[in-house]
């Protein structure tokens, strides 16, 4: 059962569109040194960062007066949904990132990969909507276009911090694929019915 998990998780992590700042490309047969599995140390301080990360960009949005911006009704409604989805998606992240930094597992390492790959959604769409011609008056066009560099800053910083993570779990199910190989191979254990 474990093992269907995993592999579900393996396969679900391939199928997950890379993200637009990895440059990093897999070859078949390839070892790449991002691959290695952070130790506890360097994964608290990961978390630590990502953590600071994700509160300084909660705050930037936070500061952002999108609501100001003089657009139609549809497109105001778009922004202010895709600007709130930002918002939910930061909080859900802060909350697996504190659930990972008391304990490491499977289930909560992939619901925050979840999430930071639906924050760079969401950011790119807050992106398009900030950028959408059609801000009315030139000061509401630079405001919007202020505000569309901010997210777009925003975006970047976190793509980093993405990617580390992104690499550390597909480490970490590498790890936990070969255990499960190993557990498999091992003749003295005693055979359970399937």
């Amino acid at each position: 059962m474990i093992r269907k998990l995993i592999v579900t998780a393996v396969m679900f992590l391939t199928a997950i569109p890379a993200f637009p700042h990895n440059n990093v490309q897999f070859a078949t047969g390839q070892d790449h040194p991002a691959l290695r599995l952070m130790s506890d140390s360097e994964f608290s301080i990961f978390l630590k960062r990502l953590n600071t990360d994700v509160l300084r960009s909660q705050g930037q949005l936070k500061k952002m007066d999108v609501k100001s911006l003089s657009l139609g009704l549809q497109d105001s409604d778009e922004l202010e949904r895709s600007y709130n989805r930002c918002l939910e998606t930061l909080d859900n992240a802060r909350e697996e990132i504190q659930k990972l930094s008391k304990k490491q597992t499977l289930k909560v390492d992939l619901f925050l990969l979840i999430d930071l790959n639906e924050l760079a959604r969401n950011l790119d769409t807050l992106d398009q909507n900030l950028m959408s011609p059609a801000a009315g008056a030139s000061s509401d066009a630079q405001k919007s276009l202020g505000y569309a560099r901010q997210v777009l800053g925003i975006d970047v910083a976190l793509a980093t911090d993405i990617s580390t993570f992104q690499h550390h779990l597909l480490a970490f199910t590498g790890v936990i694929d070969a255990t499960l190989n190993q557990a498999e191979d091992d003749p003295s254990q005693p055979q359970t019915q399937k």
